[in-house]
């Protein structure tokens, strides 16, 4: 004996609806990332350090009026000690 099948016609939107509904949007264009720019590091801080370095980053920001991250301070460590050890 066959078994009876379901209709799905009452749940389903036809397409026609379905496209005059929801219009197609164009990718949003992005900007290619810069060359070295995509690679990403996780440091571990103690507590003590990551104080440290969120009280350097506001001393900046109150010299200079600019905003530094943590991230724009730690980069800026370390393109010096890569400085000084290519120096030595």
């Amino acid at each position: 004996m066959a078994k009876p099948r379901a209709s799905l016609d009452t749940l389903s939107i036809p397409k026609t609806t379905a496209s005059a509904v929801v219009p197609f949007a164009e990718p949003a264009h992005t900007d290619p990332v810069p060359a070295g720019a995509g690679k990403s590091l996780t440091v571990k801080l103690t507590s003590e350090d990551y104080w440290a370095l969120r009280d350097f980053c506001t001393q900046r920001e109150r010299t200079t009026g600019k905003r530094l991250t943590h991230q724009e301070a730690m980069v800026m460590a370390l393109h010096c000690l890569l400085k000084q050890q290519k120096a030595a």
